[in-house]
């Protein structure tokens, strides 16, 4: 099993314009996310797990309309409800209406937790971060470790690092994960025994090479 790596592009909340949890990207942002499709449909992706976010949905859009895929919610992958962000306290969602019709090249799985309120509904911590990190990883490696399926996960930072952390089986570095900048790639491969995935890269951005913002 091959599992990309995929943060979002830059947000409105990342360029310092809003303070808005779920806001939508920059114009530097969509291009990322449009070059970043292109290249995604070079690696012969079999399966696409997104974060329910605005900013996390709209990287992946460009991939969708390219290859005409569907993307898969996946609240596992949601950004981190860091106590550093109070407001997440009364973080309001998108509803998987809602989520349906703004984006409708994402399916809704039974089973994927994608409920009418599918957020976090406390503040986490790293070791609630790291535990989100693990179902995923062992969810994954159960159906998928014995295969030559390649995966990609569509998130944030901080769940990119954990996620990295939990497949390579090292204990979470406090307040310290791995680091993904905007639309960077990490590529880790493993199978179903309980060994550590191996990691081919992380945090690459070579796709990214000359994107500036769009013009409009």
């Amino acid at each position: 099993m091959k599992l990309f790596l995929l943060r979002h592009g830059q947000s409105q909340n990342n360029a310092g314009l809003t303070d808005h949890l779920d806001s939508d990207l920059t114009p530097l942002g969509e291009a990322q996310a449009e070059r970043t499709g292109e290249h995604l449909a070079t690696l012969g992706v079999d399966r696409i797990y997104v974060s329910p976010l605005r900013r996390t949905l709209q990287t992946i859009a460009p991939y969708c309309r390219i290859a005409h895929a569907r993307a898969h919610l996946y609240p596992q992958v949601c950004e981190y409800f860091s106590p550093n962000y109070p407001a997440f306290k009364t973080f309001p969602g998108l509803s998987p209406t809602d989520l349906r019709k703004q984006f409708p090249f994402v399916d809704i799985d039974p089973a994927s937790g994608c409920d009418d309120v599918w957020w976090p509904q406390q503040l986490e911590n790293d070791d609630i971060i790291y535990a989100r990190a693990v179902k995923v990883r062992e969810s994954l490696k159960a159906q998928f470790g014995d295969t030559d399926a390649h995966l990609l996960i569509v998130s944030h930072s901080d769940v990119v690092g954990r996620l990295i952390e939990a497949f390579l089986r090292v204990p979470p570095v406090p307040d310290d994960p791995p680091w993904a900048d905007n639309c960077s790639l990490g590529l880790l491969e493993c199978d179903a025994s309980d060994a550590p995935a191996r990691l081919i890269y992380q945090n690459n951005t070579e796709h990214l090479k000359g994107v500036t913002a769009n013009a409009s």
